[in-house]
């Protein structure tokens, strides 16, 4: 019998004083509103500062994040079976097709973070996530050797291509998985699209805030499989940013030989990344798709690797190993932001 486990990332937010509207004659005007709902096989949250307090504002809000969010999963989530990623995943062919502006981005942006990790980070890793039960597909048992090998041979970022809003496969048996991408746009998305000056969107812990002053806290968890209670590791203040984080204690399973198994899935092995890296989080002053990507490029890699990484460039990180003891260990960049 296997012990599953597949929650999603899950932060406490926090909201304390924001200067620019302590010094505002209208600072008694301001409220909070808080939109809350499903998607991406996950939860949203959207916490914002407006001076309206009316209802049908709230909903109007409301109906255009669900919008938003219904318009993406169109285009990029793998368990609806009509949207454009599943129809380009069916595609047995390597015939050019049009798809949407938004797709085509993310599809784009995701080269980067293929570059940066030498192939660690790659979108057309879907089947692999299928073989070991972390995808749409029905899992049947963990794959033989042969099993992954048979698959191998069609993975790589190299056998898609994408020109404009047109994109190809190389190898007609290529599918692709924007999951590690896709809740990070969908966070800029909103924020973007809502237009508050003080406002934070959080999909399955992925989270973006924007202030004029507002200090927004962002709780990381304890990453141990036993976190049900979701334990705070961590408390990051935002202001103008986005923290996105990846691991292996949220969605996994434990074979009856007491063998762990996690969804991060080395596209140049076949097999899930093998770490004492519990988790690593990823803050930037520029996108949450970024830092969404990011956080699973690096995940992939190695520690000495994230360390110069972080070092060479003006992202930061945190990160937290599991001690022999099962006890963890942060390793925190020096411009991360401060507990």
């Amino acid at each position: 019998m296997m012990i599953l486990g597949n929650r999603p990332y899950l932060f406490i937010l926090f909201l304390i004083s924001c200067n620019s509207l302590d010094n505002s004659s209208k600072n008694n005007l301001y409220h909070f509103p808080i939109i809350t709902g499903n998607t991406m096989g996950t939860t949203y949250t959207v916490k914002y500062a407006t001076d309206i307090k009316n209802s049908d504002d709230i909903k109007k809000n409301k109906d255009k994040i669900e919008e938003i969010l219904k318009d993406i999963n169109m285009q990029m989530s793998t368990y609806i079976e009509d949207s454009e990623i599943s129809k380009f995943n069916r595609i047995n062919n390597t015939e050019w097709i049009d798809i949407s502006e938004d797709f085509a981005f993310v599809v784009e942006s995701s080269f980067q973070y293929y570059d940066i990790s030498n192939g660690l980070y790659d979108i057309t890793v879907m089947p692999l996530v299928n073989l070991w039960g972390f995808g749409p597909d029905k899992f049947l048992d963990i794959p033989t050797a042969a099993d992954i090998d048979s698959v191998l041979s069609f993975i790589g970022q190299d056998l898609i291509e994408i020109n404009d809003s047109k994109i190809r496969k190389k190898d007609p048996r290529v599918q692709i998985d924007l999951s590690s991408i896709a809740k990070g746009y969908a966070v800029d998305k909103i924020i973007t699209n809502l237009g508050y000056d003080n406002i934070f969107v959080e999909i399955g812990g992925e989270v973006r805030g924007k202030s004029d002053g507002k200090i927004w806290k962002i709780g990381i968890n304890t990453p141990s499989i036993d976190n049900i209670s979701n334990e705070i590791e961590y408390i990051a203040p935002i202001k103008n940013g986005s923290i996105a984080t990846s691991g292996n204690y949220r969605n996994f399973y434990i074979d009856e030989d007491d063998r762990f198994y996690h969804h991060e899935i080395n596209p140049l092995t076949g097999y899930p990344i093998m770490s004492k890296l519990a988790s690593i989080s990823v803050f930037t002053t520029t996108s949450c798709m970024e830092a969404d990507g990011l956080a699973t490029a690096l995940y992939m890699m190695n520690p000495n690797d994230i360390q110069n990484f972080f070092n060479d460039t003006e992202f930061e990180g945190l990160m937290i190993f599991i001690n022999p003891d099962m006890s963890f260990k942060q390793v925190v960049s020096r411009n991360f932001p401060k507990n």
